[in-house]
Formats: structure tokens, C-alpha cells, sequence
């Protein structure tokens, strides 16, 4: 396996469900399952969805991260094809899956941190006040990090690199700079805003056993190793966009 094969291995959620997006459901459905025969299937990971859709989506989709708002939220019996929940709230009672609890990036995160589990950050919105600035996805990361937590990330991040999106009125993250600034924080670097907001394609390469970022390096099995126990993925509403991007910088052979 290569360097980009293992850090794009299953590094796609896709949440076609959510903004800006927004698909209906069967439409989403459709897609996901379409996207499970793409070329670039192995990017993909899990169908996100609302828990209020789980009953209606049919069939469900084989690998699900289950989406729960609300505080004591009473999740019925599971199906198995729930494999882990992302909750902005709390739960009724404990469960066995894997759960990323969505941290707020306003103000102090100490207290906000749970003491197991995951953690998922939001990274994007409709609005510039959604973006989280450099300093406090550092901050993240390095608490999550500090931890020893397993992360995710959701939403604003179909482009690799920083860039302007005209609609939101605002400059958005790159996936690649989030990715290999996680990797760095758990691999105890702590500099990391000026690099999350900075780094542009230039400073990216891939190689068959290394993963160049601006000053960090990481090598084939330390990617594995960080991709399977602590950086997990990210939420997108479209799968083929972050594709495209990676495509047409070189990144990937046009299929």
C-alpha cells in the first residue's frame, strides 16, 4: 500500500443528508450505494445519518454513523449496521459503540472534553461564524491529542487545501492540512495554526512509503498506525468533490 492509498483509505463519511447538499433521502441512498462501485470506493466510509431517519431509510446502508442532537437522547435497539454515533448532546445511557462527541470551539475546551470516547469538530457552516479559526482547531487537536482521543471532522472541508468559497463568504480548511496537522498533534508538535491556515498544494507530497507536509513528515506505517486509532475521517455532503480536487493537483491518476 502507498502513503496516499493508506491515508485516503476510507477517509470519506458521506453526509449527502446535510448542507449544503441536502439531498432527499432516497437520492442520498442511491448515491451512496453508486459510490460503493466508484473507482475510488476505498475512500469511502460510512453513511452519516440523522437517528430520526433510521427507520425510514431502507435499506439501510452497511456501515452507518448514526447522528444524535439533544441532551439525554434514548436510542432504541441498534440495527448492526450502526457502527458508530456523533452526538451534539449527551446520551441516555452508555453504549458500546464508538461515539465522537461534537465539541463546541468556542471558548475553553478543557471542560468540554469527554473523558472517553471520540471527539468530532465542525469545522464548516453556511456562514463565516461556522468556520472555527486556526487557533482554535490547534487548540482541538491538541487537547484531543493531550487525551490520546480518537477525532473526526465534519463539514467545509470538500477542497484539500484553504480556499475561498464565494457562497459562505468566507476562506475555508483543506482536508489535508487538518488531516496532517492531527497527525502532527499526536505526534507531540504543538506549532500547528500557522500551518493549518498556511499550507497550500506546494506543500504537500506523497511518496510510496511518506507523507510530506510543510515541516512534518510521517512515514507508510505511522500514517496506518494514526488513520486507524485517532484520525479517523471527515464528514462530507459530496464524495466526488474531494476526489476531483486530488485529480486535478496530480494527487491521484485520472481512472
Amino acid at each position: 500500500m502507498s502513503a496516499i492509498n493508506a491515508f485516503l483509505e476510507g477517509i470519506v463519511d458521506y453526509a449527502g443528508l446535510f448542507p449544503p447538499a441536502r439531498l432527499d433521502l432516497p437520492t442520498a441512498l442511491g448515491n451512496y450505494d453508486y459510490y460503493q462501485r466508484h473507482p475510488r470506493a476505498s475512500m469511502l466510509a460510512r453513511f452519516v445519518l440523522p437517528l430520526d431517519l433510521l427507520l425510514t431509510a431502507q435499506p439501510l446502508p452497511a456501515r452507518v454513523s448514526l447522528v444524535c442532537r439533544g441532551d439525554g437522547v434514548q436510542l432504541p435497539e441498534l440495527p448492526p449496521q450502526v457502527e458508530a454515533l456523533e452526538v451534539a448532546g449527551s446520551l441516555a445511557t452508555p453504549t458500546g459503540l464508538p461515539v465522537f462527541h461534537e465539541i463546541d470551539w468556542r471558548g475553553s475546551l478543557t471542560t468540554r472534553f469527554p473523558t472517553a470516547g471520540g471527539v468530532k469538530l465542525r469545522t464548516g457552516g453556511l456562514t463565516p461564524d461556522t468556520i472555527p479559526p486556526a487557533d482554535a482547531v490547534e487548540n482541538f487537536l491538541l487537547e484531543a491529542a493531550r487525551r490520546a482521543l480518537p477525532i473526526k471532522f465534519t463539514a467545509g472541508l470538500h477542497a484539500p487545501v484553504p480556499n475561498d468559497d464565494p457562497q459562505v463568504g468566507a476562506r475555508l480548511h483543506g482536508f489535508l492540512n487538518l488531516f496532517a496537522a492531527a497527525f502532527a498533534a499526536y505526534s507531540g508538535e504543538t506549532d500547528l495554526a500557522g500551518f493549518i491556515a498556511g499550507a497550500g498544494w506546494a506543500d504537500f507530497q506523497f511518496t510510496a512509503t511518506h507523507f510530506h507536509a510543510g515541516p512534518f513528515s510521517f512515514t507508510l506505517d505511522e500514517i496506518v498506525t494514526l488513520r486507524r486509532k485517532f484520525v479517523i475521517s471527515f464528514g462530507s455532503c459530496s464524495f466526488l468533490e474531494p476526489i476531483e480536487h486530488l485529480e486535478r493537483h496530480g494527487f491521484l491518476q485520472f481512472e
